[in-house]
């Protein structure tokens, strides 16, 4: 999802919650309001994370560090997670196994 998408989806979620601005008696309207606006605010900042961490779990890393996080899971007897699909995390976590082994 990209960020117009994101700026999108709160806008309409704060629409929707802030309906009652309109429809509401006026004592409730401006409390109405601004919770619509949080919730969409809050909305926007939780897609905008989830896009950072899927970034951060499926982008790029260089090689070297592919390798020295697979050699580090295999050393520390942590599970095989390779989201990249890389040779070199395959080949690190290997040779983790191997200095685990002794």
């Amino acid at each position: 999802m990209n960020k117009i998408t994101a700026i999108s989806l709160s806008t309409l979620t704060a629409l929707g919650a802030g309906s009652a601005f309109f429809t509401a008696p006026a004592s409730a309207n401006f409390g109405n309001f601004m919770l619509g606006a949080g919730v969409g605010a809050g909305s926007a900042i939780l897609i905008n994370n989830s896009q950072n961490q899927r970034r951060q779990r499926y982008g790029f890393v260089p090689p070297e560090q592919e390798f020295t996080r697979g050699r580090q899971d295999g050393f520390n007897g942590a599970k095989y997670d390779n989201p990249r699909n890389s040779n070199e995390y395959t080949r690190g976590f290997q040779e983790g196994l191997r200095m685990r082994r002794g």
